[in-house]
C-alpha cells in the first residue's frame, strides 16, 4: 500500500511536469525543484512508516515472548506445588507439623508489702508433628505427636533444662470421623480429637486435645442473612475407675451465624458444660508438672497425678479426699463481630465471651454435713473475656495486633483446664497484648506480653502486676 501511494505521487508529480513543458524557461526550473521536494518528502514518509511497521512487530514479539514466559512460569509453579504436595503425602495421608521456639521472661508480683520475686528467663520450644487422611467419601481421621510434660494437659512447651535430658514426645491426638454421603449435615468424631465446638482459653486451653467422642449437625448458606446453624453434643471422658464413680464432662453447643451487611460477619454461639463427679479433678490436681501415672497416691485421695495449673478453685479436705467447695455447670455464651476494613491485609474481630458457673459453691453442704471449714462465695463465679484482633499473618509481609481483657472470678472455671499463660487460672484480672510479622510464607514471629494479678478478695491481698512477655518463632511445614 506504501508503495502504491509513492506511485502515485510520483505519476502526478510527472504530469504536472509534463503540462508545464508549455510555460516559459524560468518556470522549468522551478517546477523540477518542486518535484525534488515532493521526492524528498515521499522518502521521510516512507521512512516513518518502515519505524512505525518495525515497532508494531517489536511488540509483538515482545507480547508473544512473555506470553511465553508467562505459561511457562504458571507451568513451573504447577509443578513445584504438585511436587510438594506429593512430598506431603503418601496415598491417602498427608504430612504437617510445626516447631515454635520461645523466650520468655517473668517479672514482678508478688505481695505489694513484700519483697518483689527475682526475673526468671527460660527458653522453651514446642515440636508438633500431624498425619491426616482422608480414608473414603465418608471416613477421615488423623494422628499426631507434640512435645510437653506427659501430665500435663495445657501446655506442649518443653523447657530447655534438665541437664540435657532427652524430652517427651508423645499422642497428641488419635481420631476417626465419620460423616455419613447421604446426609452430610451430620459427622460424628471419636478418640483424642481437636476441639469440635468454638471456645476461647476462658474455657479450655488452646494446646488441650479432648478424649471422648462428638456429634454435630450442621447447615451453611451462602450469602444469606442467616448463614449458618449448628447443634453440638459432645462427651468427655476425664477419669475411668474400676471400683468408684467415673468422672466426665458433658456438653453441648448451639452456634449461629450471621451476615449483617456487606462487610461485617457475626458468630453468636452459647455451651453448657456440664461436670460429673468434679472432685475427681480436685484430688489429682497436683499443682505443678504431672507424672500422669495409675496407681500413685497424689495424698488428696487421687491415684492420677495430672496438670501443672495452680488450684485456684475453692477447695478443702473431707475425710483425707480433696474436694471443691463449687460443683460446675458452666454457661458459655460467644458473640463475635468480623468487619471487612476494605484492606484486604487488615481484617478486624472483635470477640466477648462470658461464662457463668451455674453451680457455684453447691458442694458447701457436703463440708457442712462433714464438720469441715470451706470458704466459698457464691457470688464469684462469672467470667469475662473481651478481645479484639487486626490484621491477619497469613501471607509474606501481614501483621496483625491484639488485645485481649480478661477477668475470671474464682468459681467461673476449672482451674485445670483453662488459659496456662495468665497469672493464674481463676480469680484474677489479666491484660494480653500481642504483635505478631509474617517473616516468610511459613516463619511467623510474634511477641506476646501478658500483664495480670490476683483479685483482691477475703482470702487474697493486693500484689504487684506479674508482667510476662514471649518472643516467638513460629515455623510451619
Amino acid at each position: 500500500m506504501r508503495r502504491g501511494v509513492v506511485v502515485t505521487v510520483l505519476l502526478l508529480a510527472t504530469a504536472t511536469f509534463g503540462l508545464g513543458q508549455d510555460n516559459a524557461s524560468t518556470e522549468v526550473s522551478a517546477e523540477r525543484q518542486e518535484i525534488e521536494l515532493l521526492k524528498k518528502k515521499i522518502e521521510e514518509l516512507d521512512q516513518r512508516l518502515r519505524i512505525a511497521e518495525r515497532k508494531n512487530e517489536l511488540k509483538a514479539e515482545d507480547d508473544a515472548a512473555k506470553a511465553k514466559a508467562g505459561v511457562s512460569l504458571d507451568a513451573v509453579a504447577k509443578k513445584q506445588d504438585l511436587l510438594e504436595n506429593r512430598v506431603k503425602s503418601l496415598g491417602p495421608f498427608f504430612f504437617s507439623g510445626d516447631l515454635r521456639l520461645r523466650h520468655e521472661s517473668l517479672f514482678g508480683s508478688g505481695p505489694v508489702n513484700g519483697a518483689e520475686p527475682a526475673t526468671r528467663n527460660r527458653e522453651r520450644y514446642r515440636v508438633r508433628f500431624n498425619i491426616n487422611a482422608k480414608l473414603n467419601d465418608e471416613i477421615s481421621g488423623g494422628f499426631s505427636l507434640a512435645s510437653g510434660d506427659l501430665g500435663d494437659p495445657i501446655s506442649t512447651n518443653n523447657t530447655e533444662t534438665g541437664f540435657f535430658t532427652r524430652k517427651p514426645f508423645s499422642i497428641d491426638k488419635a481420631y476417626a470421623s465419620y460423616r455419613p454421603k447421604y446426609f452430610k449435615p451430620f459427622s460424628v468424631t471419636a478418640g483424642k480429637f481437636g476441639y469440635t465446638w468454638y471456645r476461647t482459653e476462658l474455657t479450655f486451653d488452646n494446646d488441650i486435645n479432648v478424649e471422648g467422642s462428638s456429634q454435630q449437625i450442621s447447615w451453611d448458606w451462602k450469602d444469606k442473612p442467616f448463614s449458618h446453624f449448628a447443634v453440638i453434643g459432645f462427651e468427655l471422658p476425664l477419669l475411668e475407675v474400676s471400683g468408684g464413680s467415673d468422672s466426665a464432662i458433658f456438653g453441648e453447643q448451639v452456634q449461629t451465624g450471621w451476615n449483617l451487611g456487606p462487610r461485617v460477619k457475626a458468630v453468636a454461639d452459647v455451651a453448657y458444660y456440664d461436670y460429673k463427679n468434679p472432685n475427681a479433678i480436685a484430688q489429682n490436681q497436683t499443682n505443678g508438672n504431672g507424672f500422669a501415672t495409675q496407681g500413685t497416691a497424689t495424698g488428696q485421695g487421687g491415684t492420677f497425678g495430672f496438670s501443672a495449673a495452680t488450684l485456684t478453685n475453692s477447695f478443702g479436705v473431707i475425710n483425707g479426699a480433696r474436694q471443691f467447695g463449687s460443683k460446675f455447670g458452666i454457661l458459655d455464651s460467644i458473640f463475635e463481630l468480623d468487619f471487612d476494613t476494605g484492606l484486604k491485609r487488615f481484617p478486624l474481630t472483635a470477640l466477648f465471651n462470658f461464662a457463668d458457673n451455674t453451680r457455684a459453691c453447691a458442694n458447701v453442704s457436703a463440708f457442712a454435713a462433714a464438720g469441715v471449714a470451706i470458704s466459698c462465695n457464691a457470688r464469684d463465679r462469672q467470667g469475662y473475656w473481651a478481645e479484639t484482633q487486626f490484621g491477619q499473618t497469613k501471607v509474606k509481609g501481614d501483621w496483625r495486633f491484639g488485645y485481649t481483657f480478661m477477668r475470671i472470678e474464682r468459681e467461673a472455671v476449672v482451674s485445670a483446664f483453662n488459659a496456662s499463660d495468665i497469672r493464674q487460672p481463676t480469680n484474677v484480672a489479666q491484660h494480653r497484648i500481642e504483635g505478631a510479622y509474617q517473616a516468610y510464607p511459613n516463619v511467623t514471629l510474634a511477641l506476646t506480653t501478658f500483664i495480670g494479678r490476683q483479685l483482691v478478695t477475703e482470702q487474697t491481698p493486693e500484689e504487684r502486676w506479674l508482667k510476662r512477655m514471649q518472643f516467638d518463632f513460629n515455623y510451619k511445614f
